[in-house]
């Protein structure tokens, strides 16, 4: 293995670890520190902010006339939508089942490439498919209350999160080919803002950020600065030196980092309906994506 070649699965192990430990640090801010919409007013502003300062030294202009609605839908499907049902999700279910729900996503892709797009999934994506929703249905579906085991009405919000992520993929694939990474990403979360504002402002208010705990602070700071800016450049560098299905292939990584977070740190279980379910999406999402790997 040549240097160049460590040096993506470097970065790409990285943001697996990144967004792994994300889904318990998420957890110990949210709710008894900082309410879900709260947060993401800080995170979805404060990212902006830092998107604007990088994008004033390579100032690109969108021609809004083309691809205004288009910029608008990616915010609303990849800011907006996407982490208004990701946090609050997060925050009533546990780490362990978001995780693996969220490996979904290439499954999810697929299903808006065909709706937007109009690409053919053959009976061999379908079959892969079913497989995967069998597996979001084990973890959603719990026949007894089981306090260690998630909450489903949160596991249903993380996988209408994940569809509202997957829409935002497809959606932003022809912006990617005609603007630099670092102007799409400015106008999606400043588009966000009038979009979460209603929802967290009250929370976000309530906070006295000087007040909080050196942790919470680190938590927060965690979440903006590495998993939403240092992650969205190491995806963007690592496009640019391999297919994206090998990207792609690195999102199987995600639970194993988030379930040893959650069992070492956060005394989160790991039960038996995980590793099946985990098998069912992971087989799935394997068939789903073989063909164009």
């Amino acid at each position: 293995m040549s240097w160049k070649n460590l040096q993506v699965y470097i970065a790409l192990t990285s943001v697996s670890l990144f967004y792994g430990i994300n889904y318990s640090i998420l957890k110990l801010v949210i709710p008894d520190f900082v309410g879900a919409f709260g947060l993401i007013i800080y995170r979805v502003v404060i990212s902006a902010i830092i998107f604007w300062f990088i994008f004033l030294f390579s100032f690109e202009k969108v021609n809004w006339k083309a691809d205004g609605i288009r910029l608008l839908m990616a915010s609303l499907t990849g800011a907006a939508i996407n982490m208004l049902l990701f946090y609050k999700g997060i925050s009533i279910t546990t780490a362990v089942n978001g995780s693996i729900i969220m490996t979904l996503t290439p499954v999810l892709v697929l299903i808006w490439a065909a709706i937007l797009l109009k690409e053919r999934i053959t009976k061999f994506k379908i079959l892969g498919i079913v497989i995967a929703m069998i597996g979001a249905i084990i973890i959603i579906y719990s026949p007894q209350i089981e306090l260690t085991s998630g909450n489903w009405r949160g596991d249903i919000l993380i996988l209408f999160n994940g569809t509202s992520y997957a829409a935002y993929l497809v959606i932003v694939k022809p912006l990617m080919k005609k603007y630099k990474p670092i102007t799409v990403a400015t106008w999606v979360f400043t588009l966000a803002i009038p979009f979460v504002l209603p929802f967290g402002y009250s929370e976000a208010s309530e906070v006295n950020l000087s007040a909080l705990p050196p942790k919470i602070l680190a938590s927060i700071s965690y979440t903006i600065l590495l998993v939403t800016v240092l992650v969205y450049f190491l995806n963007i560098w690592t496009l640019m030196k391999v297919d994206s299905s090998v990207v792609g292939a690195f999102i199987y990584l995600q639970p194993v980092f988030a379930i040893l977070t959650a069992i070492l740190f956060f005394e989160e279980v790991f039960l038996l309906k995980h590793l099946v379910a985990a098998l069912f999406v992971f087989s799935g999402v394997w068939l789903v994506t073989k063909k164009s790997s």
